[in-house]
């Protein structure tokens, strides 16, 4: 009785292994072209300190895009595009002098960019398809504070400009990588989740205000969540 089960059971095994083996070769159809397109979520952990004390956003939203030309079935050269964009405002208020009327209410937007390319492995799983890449490339950071004098409650005349815009930016290198998992259903497909790690290291800054001239030199560790719509065309692989 011993012997049966224990065939019978290596019997199961093997069907399900031959099983498993022939859906995923014949899910395994690779497009020679792929593109993504979705929503992004992103940190923000480069030197964003604006002025008078008001913070700049640490998490940001926006989209990301990706085009990866297959060169067989598990190995493809990806280019890779996000883009990120938040902000915050608060009320600064400030002992009123002569020529300044202590109140103001000071926003502030950002942007970060980051584009890069390299080789993307990836392994289907019946209809499902794992990936992960590395990649290397460059970003891009800007900001502006914009501080607008309300008057409100000081006799004190508001300065000029008014308001006043503040710009900062810089730019430098960036490497990504992570990995995800499609779910493909012909030509098109859902990025269930990709997560990716970005390190960036500006090198370079400017100013388009010189009266307050500051630097965005500097490096970051930011992560990035993705999710979307991907589209498969060009002959099978």
């Amino acid at each position: 009785m011993r012997k049966i089960t224990w065939k019978l059971s290596v019997a199961v095994a093997l069907l399900l292994g031959m099983t498993v083996c022939v859906a995923s070769q014949a899910s395994a159809q690779t497009s020679r072209f792929s593109v993504f397109g979705g929503y992004s979520y992103g940190t923000n952990n480069f030197f964003n300190g604006y002025y008078e004390g008001l913070p700049g956003a640490s998490a940001l939203n926006g989209y990301g895009v990706a085009f990866t030309v297959n060169l067989n079935d598990h190995i493809g050269m990806e280019a890779n595009f996000t883009g990120h964009n938040g902000g915050s405002s608060t009320i600064l208020n400030e002992p009123a002098t002569a020529n300044y009327n202590g109140e103001e209410i000071a926003s502030g937007n950002q942007a970060l960019y980051t584009y890069a390319f390299g080789p993307k492995l990836s392994q289907d799983v019946g209809n499902f398809s794992l990936f992960t890449h590395f990649l290397v490339g460059g970003t891009h950071m800007s900001q502006s504070l914009t501080e607008t004098c309300t008057n409100a409650g000081y006799p004190y005349p508001c300065g000029t400009p008014n308001p006043e815009v503040t710009k900062q930016a810089g730019s430098g290198f960036a490497f990504k990588t992570g990995g995800g998992v499609d779910w493909n259903h012909g030509r098109w497909g859902i990025r269930i989740l990709e997560v990716d790690y970005v390190h960036g290291q500006m090198v370079s800054s400017f100013n388009g205000n010189l009266d307050d001239l500051a630097s965005l030199a500097t490096s970051g560790n930011n992560f990035e969540l993705n999710t979307g719509i991907t589209f498969n065309f060009g002959h099978s692989l």
